[in-house]
């Protein structure tokens, strides 16, 4: 069986050079034109934010990653950039979480190693902009919720007698409220650091002409041999097959 694909093969070794030579010739040339691709990678720290004067919570990491593709955090990386869109963004970004770690690498893809390092930390800092805000905007509102509870408790304490006995436990609740506030206020907000800015990359993603044009004559040998293999067979079907015209017939002798 194997020696008769051979045979096959080599009858039609025309064919097997012409179609294996066209696809490496083909395939040079989209490694020629193929655009080269970059990927830079910039890396942050995710840090529990402490709310209201309590314990910092865990966080969620995978709710982190989709933050940092939101269109939140896009937008807001798309005005420092030039000629760009939220949904250009996204294309080229990809985040990921290292096993176990509370950081986000983002990894961004371009046809520019400075432009993907550029976006890189652009939406870095971005992302930590956008966690910064978040945690003040919750502070400033845990505060003014705090400082509205006092008000209400002072307006009570001032509608008592000077003997009355609430008049302690009022102050008392003033006190702490008023010291609650004033540690949130003072908290230290740590949303996160760029702790690996994103530096331009000196190598392509896009592979070596060598990986082309190599890949292109294997694909053509085995194209090629499958090619002449089949009109080889094509070619022994038409030969074997009897002729349309009738069998002459012999003539006929008197007796």
């Amino acid at each position: 069986m194997v020696e008769d694909v051979y045979r096959s093969v080599a009858r039609q070794w025309r064919v097997l050079v012409i179609v294996a030579l066209a696809i490496a010739v083909a395939a040079t040339v989209l490694g020629l034109i193929w655009p080269d691709r970059y990927t830079a990678t910039a890396s942050v720290t995710v840090e529990a934010v402490p709310t209201a004067g309590e314990a910092a919570p865990n966080v969620n990491m995978e709710t982190q990653r989709l933050i940092a593709r939101s269109t939140e955090v896009l937008s807001v990386a798309a005005e420092e950039l030039d000629e760009t869109s939220v949904a250009a963004l996204r294309a080229e970004l990809e985040v990921t979480i290292p096993r176990g770690s509370q950081v986000l690498e983002f990894h961004v893809t371009t046809g520019s190693a400075e432009g993907s390092a550029e976006v890189a930390n652009s939406i870095a800092a971005a992302y930590l902009a956008q966690r910064t805000a978040v945690a003040e905007r919750r502070i400033a509102e845990a505060s003014a919720a705090l400082a509205s509870t006092a008000e209400e408790l002072r307006a009570q304490l001032a509608g008592l007698e000077p003997d009355n006995p609430l008049r302690e436990s009022l102050e008392g609740q003033i006190r702490a409220l008023d010291t609650q506030r004033a540690v949130l206020i003072a908290t230290s907000i740590d949303a996160g650091t760029l702790i690996d800015p994103a530096a331009p990359p000196q190598d392509t993603n896009t592979p070596s002409l060598y990986v082309f044009t190599g890949a292109g004559i294997f694909l053509g040998l085995f194209v090629g041999a499958f090619t002449a293999l089949i009109l080889d067979r094509v070619a022994a079907s038409r030969r074997s097959r009897p002729s349309r015209g009738g069998v002459e017939s012999e003539p006929v002798t008197e007796s």
